[in-house]
């Protein structure tokens, strides 16, 4: 019994002595164990989360919704009637999608320059275009090689709605109306400031010169803000402009009203008449200023652009805001689109070959 007794003490002894070092050995491969585990959960939640973002992306591009700021090239100065309509509509496109829309304003060529940034630019919907239809209507009649082809390379999307003209002068001159500015002309030498060649403005001061015989020179500017710098002090007299362009200076008295270029009276201007109830049966002209991008945009690209473009247009508060600036604000499908371009072609070339204008 001595003899097994000793021994069993000796064991138990060492046991007890070796007890914590295995525990400590054990809590280490544990630990280990653990961290290999959490290291394996970190990688699979990466790639989770990875997943998710990519089908997120993915799911972005099937839909059309945009994941980044759309570029809107302006080809006009910025100021003007073209900011405050699109300023309208960014808010609104902002607080109904989150999409920001960022103007870039691209002056040039009458316009050209602009329409070729965007017609250049890649088909991903994050490169639009505004401008007026002078552009893709007179500008082809007036100018023989254009560094785009509007029969294939450009997309339209929705008009942002129409406005007219308005023929005013400084208020130093004797004139309320067509007749009396003609009846002067012959008296004195005019000038009028041309604000973009080849543009509805540009054509409706050309019939208006054509049919009434008024005798009155040209002064080009690039756009609307260095014009209304020589118009509003009266060193360049007379201008056609957008009502959104010239209804400021109407109110304060800065310039004077004589008539507005459509069949029917501006909601703006009730009291200025129309060159048709003064006798000029043919002029009835007003502008229209179009969403476009390239050709080639993906079909729910397209869509989700058409469509929010649409929804912003023609809600209550655009629609509201844009009548101030002197815009009918009426967005229109794709096909319809496309359909008036074509039809103010027909009509603009005929214009130009009446009137013989020629630009190069």
């Amino acid at each position: 019994m001595r003899f097994s007794d000793g021994p069993m003490t000796n064991t138990f002894s060492l046991a007890a002595f070796q007890l914590p070092i295995l525990r400590q050995r054990l809590n280490a491969k544990l630990e280990t164990n653990l961290t290999c585990d959490r290291s394996l959960v970190r990688r699979r939640e990466a790639v989770a989360a990875l997943s998710l973002s990519l089908l997120g992306v993915n799911a972005r591009a099937q839909s059309g919704v945009p994941n980044k700021p759309i570029r809107l090239v302006v080809p006009y100065t910025a100021g003007g009637m073209a900011t405050g309509q699109l300023t309208v509509l960014q808010q609104k496109l902002l607080q109904n999608t989150g999409a920001n829309l960022v103007l870039d304003y691209r002056p040039g060529a009458s316009g050209t320059i602009g329409v070729d940034i965007v017609l250049k630019s890649p088909p991903d919907g994050y490169t639009l275009g505004w401008a007026g239809m002078g552009l893709f209507a007179i500008i082809p009649h007036l100018v023989k090689k254009l560094p785009y082809d509007l029969s294939k390379d450009i997309q339209y999307i929705t008009p942002i709605g129409t406005i007219a003209n308005v023929l005013v002068v400084h208020p130093s001159i004797p004139a309320n109306n067509l007749r009396e500015l003609v009846e002067l002309s012959k008296k004195q030498d005019l000038t009028y400031a041309l604000t973009a060649v080849g543009s509805s403005m540009h054509l409706s001061m050309e019939s208006i010169i054509a049919e009434s015989g008024l005798k009155i020179r040209s002064v080009p500017y690039k756009g609307d803000t260095p014009a209304f710098l020589d118009v509003v002090p009266g060193r360049v007299p007379v201008m056609l402009n957008t009502a959104p362009g010239v209804l400021q200076y109407v109110r304060s008295g800065k310039l004077k009203a004589l008539g507005v270029t459509t069949a029917k009276r501006s909601e703006q201007l009730p009291d200025v008449p129309t060159l048709m109830e003064q006798g000029f049966k043919d002029i009835d002209i007003r502008g229209t200023f179009i969403f476009f991008g390239p050709a080639g945009m993906p079909p729910a690209t397209l869509n989700w652009i058409h469509r929010e473009l649409a929804r912003a247009i023609d809600s209550p508060e655009v629609r509201a805001a844009l009548t101030e600036f002197g815009t009918d604000a009426k967005s229109m499908s794709v096909a319809d689109t496309a359909a008036l371009v074509r039809a103010e072609d027909r009509q603009w070339g005929a214009l130009v070959k009446k009137l013989g204008i020629t630009w190069e």
